[in-house]
């Protein structure tokens, strides 16, 4: 009799031990009624948002066209003494050299969309908030067919030519500046930005220039 007795509490042993072991398993399993039921799909999209988005690289919002003059003056040492004499000999050649130029270019404003991460885009459900940098001055056009001289005098080095012209430039961004480029760049970016976000599926958006 030994032996069928400990046959049957091997038996028993195995089968309490088994039992345990599934009841752990059922416990991270689902219900068994779920398993015939459809459930929602949650998928991440920030990051393919986020590649979509920097593909556009630079959003290009506003172009502001500009005409605008630049002139140097430059009196050599005998300025004074020449400038004197010219009172009385008008046939002096003027110590002084002058040079006048007329520009003309456009100031590209929008915003960088390279600088997007993830720490941009706050996602629940078909609401998205988007925090979008703010616009700056991408690039500022002046062709060198764009340059007029309306007046020179006197010999002018190659250098101090583009010096002239470098102000001729800056002279256009201050002015670009000044008509609120940045502002008109930053409110038609949050409208671009508000439309391609629903036009992705989103059913509430929210973009923020920050």
């Amino acid at each position: 009799m030994r032996k069928p007795l400990l046959r049957d509490i091997i038996l028993i042993l195995a089968i309490l031990f088994a039992s345990i072991w599934l009841f752990r398993k059922l416990q991270h399993l689902p219900a068994i009624s779920s398993l015939f039921r459809s459930q929602p799909v949650v998928i991440d999209q920030t990051p393919i948002l986020i590649k979509e988005i920097k593909t556009i690289a630079q959003l290009v919002t506003v172009t502001a066209y500009d005409e605008v003059v630049a002139d140097s003056i430059v009196f050599t040492k005998r300025a004074a003494v020449i400038d004197a004499f010219r009172s009385i000999l008008p046939v002096l050649p003027s110590a002084r050299k002058q040079l006048v130029l007329i520009a003309k270019g456009k100031v590209l404003a929008g915003t960088n969309l390279q600088q997007l991460s993830a720490e941009n885009f706050t996602i629940n459900n078909d609401t998205i908030t988007l925090r979008l940098p703010r616009a700056v001055i991408l690039e500022t056009i002046i062709n060198p067919s764009d340059f007029e001289t309306f007046e020179e005098q006197g010999k002018w080095s190659e250098a101090e030519v583009q010096a002239v012209k470098a102000t001729a430039r800056r002279k256009i961004v201050e002015r670009a500046l000044q008509r609120n480029i940045l502002q008109k760049a930053d409110t038609k970016a949050k409208a671009i930005m508000e439309s391609f976000l629903l036009n992705a599926g989103y059913k509430v958006v929210y973009v923020q220039v920050v």
